[in-house]
């Protein structure tokens, strides 16, 4: 990603966490993102070759949407019925293309979704606690699709993410 790229998501998230597009907020967020860079300047090399798709990240949101009112149905359901079909289990997924962006994207995209939590993400491993565990292979394959389009959103081809069997 591009320093222009860096300096416009930072900016974007210091407004969000102030919660209003004020000229001092903005402003703010300016000063504080190019001071932040400057500080802290990037030193991996993997940056420079990673292109963000517009269409990739909007994919992703709408993943992530659907499954944040499945699961959250799911676990729902689960509180609200008599008997408990409660499955927990930790599962070892790894990542094909294990970049610093694609393993902490994955690993905090799957943190959102209730009823799952990452429990630690080392060396392209990600173990993810679930809390209805029924099928281990297809949670394998659903985390395998949030790799897919998280790499899809990254620029990189998505097509190289194998789908484990």
């Amino acid at each position: 990603m591009s320093i222009v790229g860096r300096m416009v998501m930072l900016v974007a998230l210091w407004v969000l966490a102030w919660g209003e597009a004020s000229l001092a907020n903005l402003l703010g967020g300016t000063v504080l993102a190019g001071l932040l860079l400057v500080v802290l300047p990037s030193s991996s090399t993997s940056d420079e070759t990673m292109r963000f798709s517009v269409v990739g990240f909007a994919r992703l949101i709408a993943y992530i949407c659907v499954q944040l009112v499945t699961a959250n149905l799911l676990v729902a359901r689960e509180i609200l019925s008599r008997r408990s079909r409660v499955n927990t289990g930790v599962l070892a997924y790894t990542v094909q293309r294990p970049t610093p962006w694609t393993v902490t994207l994955i690993a905090n995209v799957i943190a959102l979704t209730p009823g799952t939590m990452t429990v630690e993400a080392s060396g392209g491993v990600i173990y993810v606690h679930f809390l209805l565990l029924s099928e281990p292979e297809k949670s394998r394959r659903a985390i395998a699709r949030i790799e897919r389009l998280v790499v899809a959103m990254l620029g990189g081809p998505a097509d190289s993410v194998e789908v484990p069997s």
